[in-house]
């Protein structure tokens, strides 16, 4: 179990391998690629994001922080990756909202075969046939009911998801921030590389010391938007106040300098 994390109850490791009856969220499925209608699945979805929704880069560094240390936890005590490997399927890219990305952790240690009939109990009806549709995994316990084994992989993924349905929505703070920044980064180049076009007499020196003057607003805007998006109309207001003030400045320069036959103007 991951540092900090408190161990998953009883009830929320049963309501999410319950998932495994839903074809949404089970693996394989008809969804998910299941190969045959006798295809049982094994594993439940746990963790998703695609960059067509909103809060996209918390799900996504949710998402690849859970999937390391579901995968480390599978592993513990061992020397290869062979165990994390099974128990947890990752795929889709999650580029957009046709391409969700899915990390599937496996539920049971041992897969329950098809034609599980159960153990009988006490609460079995008296003569009970286990092969009679009234009693098959409903009545009789067995296998298929109870007496598997969660993974460690299963365990890890529920504390994980728990703790970010529960107590905060970030499971790395930093991992989100640095993710965010970045993709901050990369839109606001965009966004500053078009609005430059609207001044097609400034010289490249010109937009990098208007930039510059522009940093500090440019760089406020970045807690606007909690997936990295950068406003266009917001951009270009910041850029156009360090505009004013890097020719503002060269103004100053220039008068400043030595005028023939004139004093040359002293600093303020």
């Amino acid at each position: 179990m991951q540092h900090g994390l408190d161990a998953p109850s009883d009830e929320a490791l049963a309501a999410y391998a319950a998932r495994l009856e839903d074809d949404c969220y089970a693996w394989p499925s008809c969804y998910t690629g299941r190969f045959s209608v006798d295809d049982l699945p094994t594993h439940v979805e746990m963790f998703t994001w695609n960059d067509d929704r909103a809060g996209w880069i918390g799900d996504k560094s949710n998402f690849e922080v859970a999937r390391d240390a579901i995968r480390t936890a599978a592993d513990e005590g061992r020397e290869d990756t062979s165990v994390s490997d099974e128990h947890v399927y990752e795929c889709g890219g999650g580029s957009s909202a046709w391409d969700t990305a899915q990390l599937f952790v496996q539920v049971y240690e041992q897969i329950c075969p098809l034609d599980c009939l159960g153990t009988h109990t006490e609460d079995c009806k008296p003569d009970c046939d286990p092969y009679e549709d009234e009693c098959y995994g409903a009545e009789c316990e067995g296998d298929c009911n109870g007496r598997r084994t969660y993974t460690a992989a299963f365990h890890e993924a529920v504390a994980l998801a728990e703790f970010v349905k529960n107590d905060h929505p970030f499971l790395d703070e930093d991992d989100y921030y640095d993710q965010r920044r970045e993709v901050f980064e990369k839109n606001l180049d965009e966004a500053l590389e078009d609005v430059a076009l609207h001044y097609p007499y400034d010289t490249d020196a010109d937009h990098q010391s208007i930039v510059e003057h522009a940093s500090e607003r440019l760089w406020d805007l970045s807690d606007n938007e909690p997936d990295g998006y950068a406003d266009w109309d917001d951009v270009r207001d910041a850029y156009d106040y360090g505009r004013g003030e890097h020719f503002l400045n060269l103004g100053r320069e220039f008068m400043r300098n030595e005028i023939p036959g004139q004093l040359a103007l002293m600093p303020a």
